[in-house]
C-alpha cells in the first residue's frame, strides 16, 4: 500500500487498467471521440475525480492529527 491509502491505491489500479485498455482500443487519444463520445474516457475521468477526493480526504485526515 502507498503511503495514500488503500482506498486511493484501488482508484489508481482501477484507472492505471482502463488507461491501458483505452490505448489499445484507441491508440489515437484524439480518434476516440473523448469523454463525451468514448465510455472508457468518461469513466478515467470519473476515477480521477475519484482519486482527487481520496487524496483531498488523506490530507485532511494528516492535519487532523
Amino acid at each position: 500500500m502507498s503511503s495514500y491509502g488503500a482506498k486511493f491505491d484501488k482508484l489508481a489500479a482501477e484507472w492505471a487498467i482502463l488507461e491501458n485498455r483505452h490505448d489499445k482500443t484507441h491508440p489515437d487519444r484524439s480518434d476516440c471521440g473523448g469523454v463525451g463520445r468514448c465510455s472508457m474516457m468518461a469513466t478515467a475521468v470519473d476515477l480521477e475525480h475519484e482519486m482527487i477526493d481520496a487524496l483531498e480526504a488523506w490530507r485532511r485526515k494528516r492535519r487532523s492529527r
